[in-house]
């Protein structure tokens, strides 16, 4: 509904535009990561056939023919205002998608001979907001000219088959995440640090493993049975931002141009399982700075968080805990680029239509308190292990110097 038409608002000069939207749509998706999960496939293995070894086959997954495409309702509204000629214009969304028969792969029995199969289970909400502004600031000789958005998504887990057991999911050392009704896909999974053991007396206090001493994790009693078992595990943290963000702005000024592009998410956190080893302080790897705050004994306890040193082997020390779950907000200059075109007069004395002479820099720094290289990072593929670094190659700083010609 273009409401700057009408005629109540024809007069305003000052309104360019002004248009509601609103729309509904249905659609399906059968992206994933098995290109064959309806069927059993095969794979090559040996046999002994009379005495002799022969090639063979053998069942390689198990076939589901019942398995669809996912399914997505989505609404979406918006607003598209624009003032001043449109000099600065706005785009306002609202979205909500619903998820139906999730392609994902779950635990089975494993008397069925595998312990894993593709199925279509369960729902899941994301709905949020993104903002999106243009603006030319300045429109003579110099030019300047500022794009920015920001989007806020929330992620709900609605429904989980038939009987609404959560899934867990592992990452390199076992069960790290964790998809359940209510929270968002993913979540991060293991033990709730709740301080240290500072002496014996503290040990004898409070429930704790049998191999345990004093200077190593407490967890929480999350069931509150007296002991810290496995069932103790329980949701520590969320790899999903709060918003994500980006800003860009543009100058030009008599064949001089310059571009500066920033990005970066706000709330989001990682799981830095490579702390398994920064932090141990056995003496076999370079150790980040967090172990100078360790516990060293009952009068230098430390931070309350960092265990004593060489702790891998007693107390559990070394279990997925929220000790790992670091925030993962940062702002990175994406991209910043210079560059100078030739005038026409002396590109008409050699023949060529434009050049022009660049230089650009991509990931030049990242503001951040994660501890590892990259807080964007997922070392697993799928939404079931996001956030999770075990080790993940730090990004490339790239400087490029460059001629553009047309002829």
């Amino acid at each position: 509904w273009r409401i700057n038409q009408e005629n109540f608002l024809k007069n305003v000069s000052q309104l360019s535009e002004a248009k509601l939207r609103l729309s509904y749509g249905l659609s399906g998706n059968n992206a994933f990561n098995n290109f064959y999960p309806y069927v059993a496939t095969l794979n090559s293995d040996n046999y002994s056939f009379n005495n002799n070894l022969v090639n063979g086959l053998v069942p390689a997954s198990l076939a589901n023919t019942q398995l669809g495409w996912e399914k997505n309702q989505q609404l979406d509204a918006g607003l598209d205002l624009g003032i001043f000629s449109n000099r600065i214009y706005l785009v306002v969304d609202y979205y909500q998608r619903i998820t139906r028969d999730l392609l994902l792969s779950v635990n089975v029995p494993s008397v069925s001979g595998f312990t894993t199969a593709t199925k279509n289970i369960g729902k899941m909400e994301n709905k949020g907001w993104e903002f999106g502004l243009n603006t030319r600031n300045l429109t003579g000789s110099l030019t300047w000219n500022t794009s920015a958005n920001v989007s806020f998504n929330r992620n709900k887990v609605l429904a989980l088959g038939p009987t609404g057991d959560p899934i867990k999911s592992s990452s390199g050392i076992g069960e790290t995440n964790i998809t359940q009704i209510g929270a968002p896909i993913g979540s991060f999974y293991g033990y709730r640090q709740i301080g240290i053991f500072n002496n014996q007396a503290d040990l004898d206090a409070y429930p704790h493993d049998a191999t345990s001493r004093p200077g190593d994790v407490k967890y929480e009693d999350v069931n509150k049975d007296g002991k810290i078992t496995a069932d103790d595990r329980t949701l520590i943290g969320n790899n999903q931002p709060d918003f994500i963000y980006s800003l860009t702005n543009t100058f030009s000024y008599k064949g001089f141009d310059l571009s500066i592009a920033l990005q970066g998410t706000q709330g989001g956190q990682v799981l830095n399982l490579s702390r398994r080893f920064f932090e141990n302080l056995e003496g076999n790897a370079n150790q980040i700075t967090t172990v100078l705050s360790r516990w060293r004994s009952p009068n230098d306890p430390g931070n309350g968080v960092t265990p004593r040193a060489n702790a891998r082997t007693t107390g559990n020390n070394n279990a997925v805990s929220s000790r790992w779950v670091e925030d993962g907000s940062y702002l990175r200059i994406q991209n910043v680029s210079i560059g100078y075109q030739l005038p026409k007069p002396w590109l008409d004395r050699v023949g060529l239509e434009q050049a022009r002479l660049y230089v650009s820099g991509q990931n030049l720094h990242t503001w951040t308190k994660y501890l590892n290289y990259n807080p964007e990072v997922s070392n697993y593929e799928g939404p079931l292990t996001g956030g999770v670094d075990y080790g993940y190659y730090p990004l490339a700083r790239t400087v490029t110097i460059g001629l553009n010609l047309g002829f």
